[in-house]
């Protein structure tokens, strides 16, 4: 199942006509209660979520599903992904006059999970019982014997046996899609033939949400058992054709076929993913996109084919720049030294379209080393001297990716200070007023990874913090101090939570003060979650905050909150929430609710949802490798479903 965001304010975005629901909700971008203030800031709020893992604020939209009349794969049904709870239903092509992707919130939003890491963080605590502890770090422990994450031991006896069941014994589609989506993220490969057996028949389900989730789910399951019946509907074979029951396979399974065959990554993954790419034609998009973007899930089998296509490709002018767009990425996430060189060209390409080489920008970042001079220097002056917004701002982030990965920065002490000097500069003093909250989060990333550089980054930033009235700027430099541990400036930033109005600038610091490990605001931030006045954006926030302390006592706040849920917004804020806290101690009630027939069928599906991300076999959500580093500017929608998924 599958829900919309909400955008700041009145301010709506106008996705495409037709109606496409689908399974779960995925916060993913500023919202309700996430986006900058309509009084600026660094623009306007985003057009909603491009990706899971954007859009912290969902609206109240009415049940969630696949549309399976009449579908286009077009996006809509009133308050969708671009509508708001305080305005009115969203129609029409292209975006509302105002609206922009420019803002920090929208990248920090695609990008969070990895910084966030939540999971990792309930490894090993300093808790007991009933306490707020300090959480021990970034690093993994060897002593797991204090983790909080369920134990697979757990995930065998205790989830598996309740998300099969609901499988079997129920007709709800929700809790179909949401279950069997479940299933795939808890499920290790000494259990894979039994899930494939249970999701095969839903294939032929007559709700689109529970075939396009099945698809999915044989993919992250990632066992190769499910690679042949994929690469059937990936195909619109015949043998596809019968798994559906009949007729053509829809686009938006096809598509989600190929990013599963993705997952799965075997060896026969590269070869049927680049023979879709070379042969449907680029009226085929989202088909195209999602295997493209499958060749950049690969791990081992195929990258070196993979990489070789692609490269290819990237100097196909005749391309659609859409599909284009997702190859730089891609390249950047496979992760080899020699896609550098042609990134690079692309970048420096005149005649490149913004959409290419905003791609490559990140795609720099992602693989570039500081030695790599000439890319330092194309980015740079890109961020002196660029036309296009979009691009600066990730350049911002990509020389921070590249300064942080450096491991002797003694040795290149120059170019350092010049990444440095930008960063603080552009905070206080920015050559344009945009930059300065992206040159905050920036300055952030690259500051964890360089203590000395640490103090002269946190005194610029509390500075800046200090003087801005901006809800918007405010909020990145809150968050910026919060990646550092600025821990002294926790009672400021808490100050200014109880004190402000600005529940766009409140969602970011409650996050701040969580990274802060700052336990005198548990108390609010628990009190938060509990009324029913706080909208879904801001609970998720909350929660958040709490996660990160290591506030156990946030687990009975959500899960009695889920229990009087009513409303599609907050319950899948909450069971985000869950998820992402990732306690065991909520494996128990969260199965409770699932079984618990007296319970709305919208509950018990957000249950399921809630314990396929708690007892996740990955440390990162999912979809997070979708989401991170994704050019969310170049948008298809069967991407924008994967990365609307919670």
């Amino acid at each position: 199942m599958r829900m919309r965001s909400i955008l700041v304010g009145a301010l709506l975005i106008a996705l495409i006509t037709n109606p496409l629901d689908a399974h779960g909700g995925q916060y993913k971008g500023p919202a309700d209660a996430g986006g900058p203030s309509s009084s600026g800031g660094g623009g306007n709020a985003p057009p909603t979520n491009p990706g899971g893992a954007a859009a912290p604020g969902p609206g109240a939209p009415s049940r969630p599903g696949v549309a399976t009349a009449g579908n286009t794969g077009n996006y809509g049904r009133g308050q969708g992904r671009g509508g708001s709870d305080r305005g009115k239903s969203v129609t029409g092509s292209g975006f509302e006059a105002g609206t922009s992707y420019e803002v920090w919130e929208f990248w920090w939003e695609n990008n969070k999970d990895r910084y966030l890491d939540l999971k990792e963080r309930l490894i090993k605590t300093s808790n007991v019982s009933g306490s707020l502890g300090v959480l021990t770090g970034r690093g993994r422990k060897t002593d797991a014997s204090t983790s909080r994450r369920p134990s697979l031991e757990m995930i065998n006896s205790e989830v598996i046996p309740v998300l099969r069941g609901m499988l079997k014994g129920e007709d709800d589609r929700d809790i179909i899609d949401s279950s069997v989506l479940a299933l795939g993220r808890v499920t290790r490969e000494d259990n894979a033939k039994d899930v494939i057996k249970d999701a095969l028949p839903l294939l032929k389900h007559n709700e689109l949400s529970v075939q396009t989730s099945t698809t999915l789910a044989l993919g992250v399951l990632a066992s190769p058992e499910a690679e042949g019946y994929l690469r059937e509907l990936l195909a619109d074979s015949s043998e596809g054709r019968n798994l559906i029951g009949g007729g053509e396979v829809p686009w938006l399974v096809r598509a989600f076929a190929a990013l599963s065959i993705g997952l799965v990554g075997s060896t026969e993954a590269a070869p049927t993913l680049i023979d879709v790419i070379e042969n449907l034609s680029d009226a085929d998009k989202d088909i195209k996109v999602c295997a493209i973007v499958g060749l950049s899930l690969l791990k081992e089998n195929g990258v070196d084919e993979a990489i070789a296509f692609l490269t290819k490709k990237l100097g196909d002018r005749k391309m659609d720049v859409t599909i284009k767009s997702y190859i730089p990425t891609s390249l950047g996430k496979l992760g080899r030294l020699e896609a550098v060189d042609p990134l690079l060209k692309t970048f420096l390409d005149r005649d490149s379209n913004n959409l290419v080489r905003q791609s490559a920008a990140i795609a720099l970042g992602r693989l570039s080393t500081i030695d790599e001079e000439k890319v330092i220097e194309a980015l740079s002056d890109y961020v002196k001297e660029g036309k296009d917004m979009q691009t600066r701002h990730f350049a911002f982030i990509s020389l921070a990716k590249i300064g942080a990965r450096d491991d002797e920065p003694q040795s290149r002490a120059e170019t350092h200070e010049e990444m440095l000097s930008l960063f603080t500069r552009e905070i206080s003093k920015p050559d344009r007023q945009t930059n300065r909250s992206w040159a905050g989060i920036a300055a952030a990333i690259y500051g964890r990874a360089h203590a000395d550089a640490q103090p002269e980054i946190i005194d610029r930033l509390k500075a800046a913090y200090e003087k801005e009235k901006d809800p918007s700027f405010k909020a990145s430099f809150a968050v910026s101090l919060g990646l550092l541990n600025a821990q002294s400036e926790a009672p400021m930033i808490y100050d200014d939570f109880q004190e402000s109005k600005d529940y766009d600038f409140k969602g970011y610091a409650a996050v701040a003060l969580g990274f802060l490990k700052h336990i005198d605001a548990a108390e609010a931030l628990r009190s938060r979650i509990k009324d029913k006045t706080t909208t879904p954006t801001f609970r998720l926030q909350c929660a958040t905050g709490l996660g990160l302390m290591g506030d156990e006592q946030a687990i009975d706040v959500l899960i009695d909150t889920l229990q009087a849920a009513e409303t599609l917004g907050v319950s899948s804020a909450v069971a985000k929430a869950l998820g992402l806290i990732g306690d065991r101690n909520a494996i128990g009630p969260l199965n409770q609710l699932a079984e618990n027939k007296s319970k709305s069928e919208l509950t018990r599906a957000f249950a399921a949802v809630a314990l396929g991300i708690v007892g996740e076999k990955t440390d990162l959500p999912w979809n997070a490798t979708i989401s991170e580093d994704n050019n969310y500017r170049a948008r298809v929608p069967a991407i924008d479903e994967v990365l609307d998924i919670l």
